[in-house]
């Protein structure tokens, strides 16, 4: 695919979430973001268990900075169309894609991806128009390792067991006419049946996010 040209992104995102990912790469200033997200979740938790779970806070947003991560929203509150509650995670990050993409190429590209990934197909994929010029869309329920499903769990849910454990995987993939680069949004839910909802989330953040040829400190991270 080649490498990346350093650049930047205007991404359009909420602003009432928690985004590990929110300061770049000060960790000072990320992990007094994580240790007063752990103080308002656990309140009544012992400071010497709060500190733990900071430190994993932050190791996981190394990992993904090193990895190039933009965002790492986390959802936690209850769908306004059920009141059901929602456990959300969305990643965001920029990606090497054809050059010269057509719909199809984007298509093929993502279900390759993730049938390769996954040893299936996607339940459902779409192109659609972005504000960047095209996009490709996915929603699918997998089954995940136990293992990796409890990665993404939050203190409340229910116990997976040994065996695998279906979930709510959405993604989109919104690149320029001209292709090049792409930014790609995957969410992940722990309620399957919640991945509709999820996608068009993950649709929004894909398709009004720009790359800026030139963008002053009010814009979005670097790409």
């Amino acid at each position: 695919m080649g490498t990346l040209t350093p650049g930047r992104i205007q991404l359009y995102a909420p602003v009432d979430w928690f985004d590990l990912m929110a300061d770049g790469g000060d960790r000072e200033a990320t992990r007094a973001r994580c240790a007063e997200l752990v103080r308002l979740t656990y309140p009544r938790t012992a400071a010497e268990r709060r500190e733990q779970f900071t430190d994993a806070l932050v190791a996981w947003h190394d990992v993904l900075y090193a990895d190039g991560v933009l965002m790492n929203g986390i959802v936690t509150a209850p769908l306004p169309s059920s009141g059901e509650q929602a456990a959300w995670l969305v990643f965001a990050g920029v990606v090497a894609v054809p050059e010269s993409p057509s719909d199809l190429d984007l298509g093929e590209l993502m279900t390759s991806v993730f049938a390769e990934h996954y040893g299936a197909a996607p339940a459902y994929t779409e192109a659609y128009a972005t504000d960047m010029g095209m996009g490709f869309g996915f929603v699918a329920q997998p089954a995940l390792p136990a293992a990796v499903a409890a990665g993404a769990a939050v203190e409340g849910a229910g116990g997976a067991g040994d065996g695998p454990v279906q979930v709510g995987l959405a993604g989109a993939l919104a690149t320029p006419v001209g292709g090049g680069l792409g930014l790609l949004v995957v969410g992940t839910s722990l309620n399957p049946l919640q991945a509709g909802e999820l996608a068009g989330l993950v649709a929004v953040i894909a398709g009004r996010s720009v790359f800026v040829d030139e963008a002053p400190d009010a814009y979005g991270p670097t790409g």
